[in-house]
């Protein structure tokens, strides 16, 4: 009979400790695109009088997949929100607001369609924004960073480390959210 119940308990320990994972770490798998993206995303606003106009939210991609950061581009996934656009954000955005990053306009933005696979991917969703891809030249940014150094720091610095992505509206109100470079 003890045989019996030795050998249930051995079977019903087997059992238990077989099916649970050994620590609550193994749940976070820091390789997965979206908690890479989540670490790089930032979100910002506009306020005029205690009210918010615009939101910017943007997750620096070069930081987050390999083959976007050996591209030529400075690549991120930008969300935009504006008030009072009666749901028109992309003429609200060219008419109205400019997004540059370290003073440099965007080599490219292209939209995203609802049915885009890295909507599936985003770490922070807005569902009243519109969501970009936008591009910026890193020769074209590395130059403009080197032409604005003193004669010492040429000779220490020799590319920009700071990323600032500015979202700028007609009237001159703005936000920036700020990412290091991906090396």
């Amino acid at each position: 009979m003890n045989k019996f119940y030795l050998s249930a308990l051995v079977g019903a320990s087997f059992l238990i400790t077989g099916c649970v994972k050994p620590n609550a770490m193994t749940n976070f798998n820091y390789s997965n695109f979206y908690s890479k993206s989540l670490q790089h995303t930032s979100k910002n606003d506009i306020i005029r009088d205690n009210g918010v106009v615009a939101m910017l939210n943007a997750t620096y991609l070069n930081k987050v997949d390999k083959t976007v950061r050996t591209s030529n581009f400075e690549v991120f996934l930008v969300g935009l929100f504006f008030t009072n656009t009666n749901g028109n954000i992309d003429k609200t955005f060219k008419d109205e607001y400019k997004l540059s990053l370290n003073n440099q306009k965007a080599e490219s933005i292209a939209a995203l369609s609802k049915e885009d696979e890295m909507f599936s991917k985003m770490p922070l969703y807005n569902p009243w924004a519109k969501y970009y891809i936008v591009k910026f030249n890193k020769n074209n940014l590395n130059k403009k960073f080197l032409e604005k150094l003193t004669y010492k720091e040429t000779y220490t610095k020799f590319e920009y480390k700071e990323l600032k992505l500015k979202l700028e509206n007609s009237s001159g109100e703005s936000t920036i959210v700020t990412f290091q470079k991906a090396q």
